[in-house]
Formats: structure tokens, C-alpha cells, sequence
């Protein structure tokens, strides 16, 4: 967007001090991002593939390799994992967060897996069921309409009663992409950082700070189940169980890619559907007119890091 529509973001293309003979620092931060985000960022490993009980099964590990929680910062930013079985002809047999044009996670039919998109095309009215539609933290993944996404979702305020929110309070609304209007985690499964601190741990030092216990308990995840890797941090290891009934050839190769999203289409869509105003109508423009054709982010994802092929014995 930088490169496209610098008058409308009101970002520099030279420094002024320096005019045309200066580092174009737009061209230059996409370089730089490019660079970190494939070298500096995660890794990611297939491991244990093999032919058991009727499925191909393969165990894809990442390792997060920064100093925070992946993603970070605001929260509608997510990263998820394209799994993908080849024949020997790289003719692929089954995928699990495959994505279309739009950067929308689909299944093998071309339809929207559960939570990618909360409203009816027209905006008349949130797609059924209403409440709090998602992809779940998977520690196994059997079927192409799942995927495993880490990301953070929250809830809006219950409209009945009193407003009940923050650490440890049931969801009561549904999911919202309004920063004021945040008021439960819904899930929570960024990838932790190498050396996350367990909770009562985290606890001491909240008390030795004077805050409260709800500090420490909303660094943390939400709603991984009893996943290990979230209590010792900085990694996750997803086991996949691809049915060989579904497959319609001989498995080659599996391969894993870690993508990433600054702005998933369901935070897209909210906006359209539900801000009114010259800031939505600009969101608007620069989305529709942003070429990604042929760039590091086409399709509206960016790849982070892949296995590559690896063989099915």
C-alpha cells in the first residue's frame, strides 16, 4: 500500500533533507520486511510421516523465533499453516489452509471454511450461526475445511445485563474487530516466545509490580485446551491425519508453509459492514485497487517459511 498510495497514507517516497539522492525508504522497508519476515521469523518442520490406520500422518512443528508473542501487535493479525499432499507428479490430493485470490481460507470445494467471513455478501446480516464462528486451536487436523490458525479473537459486550468483561469472564457477544469494543478473549494461540514464563510465575512478578493477577493471566493464551506446547512456549507441533480414502492418487509428498495476514478478509468485511464514513470509503478504495499480482504478498498472504517437499516413505 505504501508503494501504490503514498499521497493518501501520507508516507514519503525520499527523505527531505536529502531529496533524490536519498534511500527510497519505502522500497527500502519493503525489502527489509521481505527479509525478516523469511529469515528472522519462524521456522517450520515435517517430521513422522507415515501410513497408519487407515491415514497418511505427518507432525508439522513451528518454532517462533522472535522476542514476542507471533503475531504481535494489534490484534486481527494472524498467521496460519497450508499443509499440502502431493502425487508424484505434484498433482495435489488434499490441502488444509488453502487459500483463493482474496486471501480466504477455503476448503476443497472452493467455500469458505467456518470464521473466515461474518456477514451475508450484502451486509444484511451476520452469516448463521451468529455466535462466535471460528476455527479452533487444533492439535490435530483430519479434514481440508480445518485449518490452524494463530490468531486472537474477542468478543463485543453482552447487550442483555450489565457488561461483564476481562480475564476469566465467559464470552457473552459476538466477535468484533472494534478495538472499543474488545471485552473477552474468545481464543489466544499466538505462538508464544522462546522462554515464556509459566503462570505463577508470571503471577510473582505481577504482585512484585503491584498489579493484579488478571495481568498475568492475559499475557497468556486462551482456549488451547491442554496443549503443552502453550505452557512451555515458543513453538506448536500439530499432528495431520489425512484420510487415504480421500485421496485420489498415490501420496508423493507432504509440505508445510507458514503464511501470514496484516489484515485476514473477516477484518476486511467487519469494517465494510459495519463503519460508515470517509475512513471506511478509503479503507475501501485501497483494498479493492491494491495490485498484489506478482508480489511477495499475492493473494493477501505472506509466505513466512515452508518445509519444502518432503517424501512420504
Amino acid at each position: 500500500m505504501g508503494s501504490n498510495f503514498p499521497d493518501i497514507l501520507g508516507i514519503r517516497g525520499e527523505d527531505p533533507m536529502l531529496s533524490n539522492i536519498g534511500v527510497d525508504s519505502i522500497v527500502s522497508g519493503e525489502r527489509e520486511m521481505t527479509e525478516q519476515a523469511e529469515n528472522r521469523t519462524a521456522t517450520i518442520r515435517v517430521s513422522e510421516v507415515r501410513a497408519e490406520g487407515g491415514a497418511l500422518n505427518a507432525r508439522v512443528t513451528v518454532v517462533n523465533l522472535t522476542g514476542h508473542k507471533l503475531p504481535s501487535g494489534v490484534g486481527m493479525r494472524r498467521a496460519f499453516i497450508h499443509f499440502e499432499v502431493f502425487d508424484a507428479e505434484r498433482k495435489l490430493l488434499w490441502s488444509s489452509g488453502r487459500t483463493n485470490g482474496a486471501g480466504v481460507i477455503i476448503d476443497q470445494n472452493g467455500s469458505p471454511i467456518a470464521g473466515e467471513l461474518w456477514w451475508e455478501s450484502d451486509c444484511s446480516a451476520r452469516i448463521k450461526p451468529m455466535a462466535r464462528m471460528h476455527q479452533p486451536h487444533y492439535e490435530a487436523i483430519s479434514r481440508q475445511d480445518q485449518a490452524q490458525i494463530y490468531e486472537q479473537l474477542v468478543s463485543a459486550p453482552s447487550a442483555v445485563g450489565a457488561p461483564r468483561c476481562g480475564p476469566g469472564t465467559p464470552p457473552a457477544a459476538e466477535l468484533t474487530t472494534s478495538f472499543l469494543s474488545q471485552c473477552t478473549r474468545v481464543k489466544d494461540n499466538r505462538l508464544l516466545p522462546q522462554g515464556f514464563l509459566d503462570l505463577n510465575a508470571r503471577r510473582q512478578i505481577a504482585a512484585a509490580l503491584g498489579a493484579g493477577a488478571d495481568l498475568a493471566e492475559e499475557a497468556g493464551a486462551a482456549a488451547v485446551g491442554e496443549d503443552p506446547d502453550y505452557r512451555s512456549g515458543g513453538r506448536d507441533a500439530i499432528i495431520y491425519r489425512v484420510p487415504v480414502s480421500e485421496l485420489a492418487g498415490k501420496p508423493a509428498a507432504v509440505q508445510a508453509t507458514l503464511y501470514y495476514q496484516a489484515t485476514p478478509p473477516y477484518y476486511l468485511q467487519d469494517r465494510f459492514c459495519t463503519a460508515r464514513g470517509d475512513d471506511t470509503r478509503r479503507l475501501y478504495y485501497l483494498a479493492d485497487k491494491l495490485p498484489l499480482a506478482g508480489t511477495p504478498a499475492e493473494d493477501w498472504k505472506l509466505r513466512l517459511v515452508t518445509s519444502g517437499p518432503v517424501e512420504v516413505p
